[in-house]
C-alpha cells in the first residue's frame, strides 16, 4: 500500500526511526503493525529532520489486510496519533519505492513577520520581526535557480552519490499581512539544502549582504556552515511528483 502521510514534526526526532527519540516512521510502523497483526516495515521517500514538517510525504509498506484504500486509511487513522495522519491510500502495481522514479519535490519555509511573534504560529514558522526586502530575497533566490553543484549549500553529515541538482522554482509568497512563504521545488534536495538557502536569502532581504551572495556561495564558498542555518520548525514537506509506472502528485492530494 502506497501512503501520502502529513505530520506535525514538533515532538518527533525526524521520519526516520532511530533511538534517541520517537519517529514519525516509527509510530507509522506500530499502527501498521497492530492494523496487520504482524511487523510491519515502512519505507518514505524524504528523511525529514527532526521538528520538520509534512503534507505531502510518501510512503509504502507490504500490507496484507483486506481492506480498500478509502477503508484502510481510516482504519490506520483510528491508530495513529493525532500529529501524524494519512491522507491518501492507494494500491500501485508492483513492489512501489518511495525513492525511484521522484520527478521533483517541493517545500515550504514560512516566516512570522509580526512585531511580536504569532503564539498560533510559533511551531510552525520563524520569527523574523526586523526589516525584511522580500522582493530582493527573491531576486536572490532566483539567481541560483537551475542546474549547478550545490554542495556549498549543504550541511555534512548527508550521504549522497552527487551534490548536483536542479533548483526549478523559488519564490516568495505573501500568505497572510504579517507572514510569508518561500517555496522550493527542485528533483531533489541536500542534507539541509532549503534551511541553509533559506538562512543565506535572510541575510539578503535583511541587506547584510549583496543581492549575489547565494550566488557567490554557490560558486566558490563559504561552506553552508559559513552560513545560519534556518530553524527546522519553520520548514514543511509540501509533496512529492513521481512519474510512469506508478505516477503520484502529493502536492495535489486533497
Amino acid at each position: 500500500m502506497r501512503f501520502v502521510v502529513a505530520y506535525e514534526g514538533t515532538r518527533y526526532a525526524g521520519w526516520q526511526r532511530q533511538a534517541n527519540g520517537p519517529s514519525v516512521q516509527g509510530v507509522l510502523e506500530e499502527a501498521l503493525s497492530r492494523l496487520e497483526a504482524q511487523e510491519v516495515r515502512v519505507l518514505g521517500a524524504s528523511r525529514t529532520d527532526a521538528g520538520v514538517h509534512a503534507l505531502g510525504q510518501v510512503a509504502w509498506a507490504e500490507t496484507r489486510r483486506p481492506l480498500g484504500p478509502e477503508r484502510y486509511r481510516t482504519a490506520l487513522n483510528a491508530l495513529l496519533p493525532e500529529d501524524v495522519r494519512i491522507r491518501a491510500c492507494d494500491l500501485p502495481e508492483g513492489r512501489f519505492q518511495p525513492l525511484q522514479g521522484v520527478l521533483e519535490k517541493t517545500y515550504a519555509y514560512r516566516l512570522d513577520l509580526s512585531p511580536a511573534p504569532d503564539p498560533r504560529q510559533r511551531r510552525f514558522a520563524l520569527h523574523h520581526p526586523g526589516p525584511l526586502d522580500l522582493e530582493a530575497l527573491e531576486l536572490a533566490l532566483r539567481e541560483v535557480l537551475g542546474h549547478h553543484d550545490f554542495r556549498n549549500f549543504a550541511s555534512a553529515g548527508g550521504s549522497t552519490r552527487t551534490t548536483e541538482r536542479t533548483l526549478r522554482a523559488a519564490a516568495v509568497e505573501r500568505v497572510g499581512p504579517q507572514a510569508a512563504e518561500l517555496r522550493f521545488t527542485a528533483d531533489g534536495f541536500l542534507y539541509h539544502m532549503v534551511r541553509n538557502l533559506v538562512g543565506a536569502s535572510l541575510r539578503v532581504g535583511e541587506g547584510t549582504q549583496a543581492h549575489d551572495f547565494l550566488l557567490q556561495v554557490l560558486r566558490s564558498g563559504p561552506p553552508a556552515t559559513g552560513i545560519k542555518l534556518a530553524p527546522a520548525h519553520g520548514l514543511t514537506l509540501l509533496g512529492i511528483a513521481y512519474g510512469p509506472p506508478a505516477p503520484l502528485d502529493s502536492r495535489q492530494v486533497p
